[in-house]
């Protein structure tokens, strides 16, 4: 009789485990250093080599282990945390399902070196696929020190899709760091290729770890959170509502001090900032929350970031209103509100004047006749100088200006068909001989041609124009650079550095000077010469949160580069200078379509003397 069902051998069962419990590098550091913690270390120094394919070394001075387990540490199901399955109802540990030493050594080579405060020696035990290949005595100070070499080396088709080594090290980084942050009562070193990424202190300061591992630019602009009651209890940092990134990398979260990501908690989150933030931003938050953990299942998974939440409504009420108390609580500017019919705007074309106005139209609309400026094709400019002349002067009451607004903004590109302007004799016809009305919101340029009214968005028509120029000189490798006048040093997290890092070439290729300043620091000494002098780099801060290193290759992150480059952009709310308008303009008008920024972003709306007749009722 032929047996078609075979039990299968220890090594192989735990081979096969390993695919859930070691899915790379990254959950092999991730399950060591929980172990150290768990083991009442107060010092844990991580090292890896090639993206922790080759080497790991997790080293901690906790209590260790007794010479006569070190073997059975090793065996499937075997944990210190659990005796019981009700155990897991008041769990506190990180570790407990006694799966990841077997898992990773039978899928690496293993070499653990531990003693106890009460034995007189360590002992040494090296492991090769499951296997215990030596054993012996060796002097070692107290704790537990495991190295980690060539992983996947017995199962190839796990190690052929292990990811790129700047990948790999991008995810141990990230754990690291998290855990780091999670038990600041814990001093944590961090070698990546014989480098120092961080080291905390272990004085159980959360603020110091957050500048220590994630840098000052994040921590400095950081406001407190501090609620409980009889069932939660929640501490840590969120940022102030105009510091935000582009991704939620930064919504670190810890339940009963383990790092999980949780929807529910983010929403909370989230939805505390609404109307605070701008859309598809998100906050930085550093959160601690204490729950009983009985109130909540960690078995969800075996990576363990995944937890249950049996009330989800009363945690997201409490997360929510903790988060909106802080903001409400630490905001820096006073709510007001006004009437915009009591005012009219000065001269300045900057301030509300306080100037009452009277129920008559004459009082609503000044005496002071419009004067528009008439341009010539000819006219010669000069490169923007950011120049805080005043434009035009505003003659409209700030109640008619926005119901105008509102009227262009619903009219997308409205004209009637004899009048009707395609973007390609926009480029030839209409930016020749035109009048500037002037500048509204210090945000649109108002010009008037024949039977039209244009709207300018400065932004996108300034931002397309760059993007053009950039990419034309970058597909060129003609990319001229300008040095500034004071380098720029930023500092970024380790996690932001292996990006940078990744990509320094392409910066210097797109034009920038850029090179490593110390740990995590860069310093910029000159940038592409199309992006002028600009005011900062925050638009690099953005484009690392929008850079995905698992799937980015070298185009996707050259063009948005150039994209987020173009956040060099004179910006809504800049007042510009007449000159200054008329050189936009006049580089408009050799524009090719599309006349759209490089986001899909219109350059232009348009509005014919027709609409604006016919909603005054002066035509049917």
């Amino acid at each position: 009789m032929i047996n078609f069902i075979h039990v299968l051998d220890d090594n192989v069962i735990n081979q096969i485990a390993a695919g859930e419990v070691v899915e790379g590098p990254y959950s092999v550091v991730k399950e060591l250093i929980e172990n150290a913690i768990d083991a009442k270390a107060d010092s844990i120094v991580v090292e890896i080599k090639e993206g922790g394919k080759k080497f790991i070394r997790i080293s901690d001075n906790g209590i260790g282990i007794n010479e006569h387990e070190v073997e059975q540490a090793f065996m499937r199901h075997t944990t210190s945390k659990i005796t019981k399955i009700n155990d897991l109802d008041t769990l506190i540990t990180l570790g407990f399902r006694g799966e990841a030493l077997a898992s990773i050594a039978s899928v690496s080579q293993v070499e653990i070196i531990t003693k106890t405060k009460d034995q007189q020696h360590g002992i040494l035990l090296e492991i090769t696929g499951g296997r215990i290949v030596n054993r012996k005595v060796v002097g070692c100070p107290t704790g537990t020190t495991i190295i980690i070499k060539n992983l996947f080396f017995n199962t190839p088709a796990r190690f052929k899709f292990m990811k790129s080594t700047q990948v790999e090290t991008s995810k141990i980084s990230e754990i690291i760091s998290r855990l780091a942050i999670s038990k600041t009562d814990i001093a944590f070193k961090y070698i990546n290729n014989n480098n120092i990424m961080f080291t905390t202190s272990g004085k159980g300061i959360v603020r110091d770890a957050i500048i220590n591992v994630f840098g000052k630019e994040i921590a400095k602009n950081l406001i407190e959170v501090d609620e409980s009651n009889k069932e939660y209890e929640i501490k840590g940092y969120i940022s102030q509502p105009e510091h935000t990134r582009g991704n939620r990398n930064y919504e670190i979260i810890f339940v009963n001090n383990r790092f999980v990501k949780s929807k529910i908690i983010f929403s909370a989150i989230e939805d505390a900032y609404k109307g605070s933030v701008v859309i598809n931003r998100f906050p930085i938050c550093f959160l601690y929350l204490n729950i009983n953990p009985s109130l909540i299942d960690i078995n969800v998974h075996p990576a363990k970031t995944e937890i249950k939440v049996f009330d989800e409504q009363a945690i997201y009420d409490f997360i929510y209103d903790a988060i909106k108390k802080s903001l409400t609580k630490e905001s820096t500017v006073s709510d007001f509100k006004i009437n915009l019919k009591d005012y009219v705007k000065d001269n300045s074309n900057d301030y509300l004047s306080d100037k009452k106005t009277n129920s008559t139209m004459t009082n609503i609309f000044p005496k002071t006749e419009l004067k528009p400026i008439t341009v010539d094709k000819t006219v010669e400019t000069n490169g923007f100088g950011r120049s805080n002349d005043i434009i035009a002067q505003e003659t409209n009451d700030i109640d008619e200006i926005k119901n105008f607004f509102n009227l262009v903004k619903n009219q997308e590109s409205v004209v009637e068909k004899e009048e009707a302007i395609t973007q390609n004799s926009f480029i030839y016809d209409v930016l020749q001989d035109y009048k500037i009305i002037g500048q509204i919101f210090n945000t649109y340029i108002m010009i008037e041609k024949e039977n039209s009214i244009y709207l300018i968005d400065q932004h996108a028509a300034h931002e397309r124009l760059i993007y053009n120029e950039l990419r034309e000189q970058f597909e060129s490798r003609r990319v001229v650079s300008q040095q500034l006048l004071t380098p720029e040093v930023l500092e970024f997290s380790n996690e932001e550095s292996i990006i940078i890092d990744k990509y320094l070439e392409k910066f210097k290729v797109l034009g920038f000077d850029i090179e490593g300043f110390g740990q995590n620091s860069y310093i910029i000494r000159a940038i592409p010469i199309v992006m002028d002098q600009i005011k900062n780099f925050k638009f690099i801060y953005d484009l690392i949160d929008t850079i995905d290193i698992n799937k980015t290759n070298d185009g996707i992150f050259e063009e948005t580069l150039i994209k987020k480059s173009c956040k060099a952009a004179i910006k809504a709310m800049d007042k510009l200078s007449t000159i200054e308008i008329q050189k936009l303009i006049s580089d408009l008008s050799k524009l090719e379509p599309p006349l759209t920024c490089p986001h899909g972003r219109p350059v232009l709306l348009t509005l014919s003397k027709y609409d604006i007749e016919k909603n005054f009722k002066r035509v049917q």
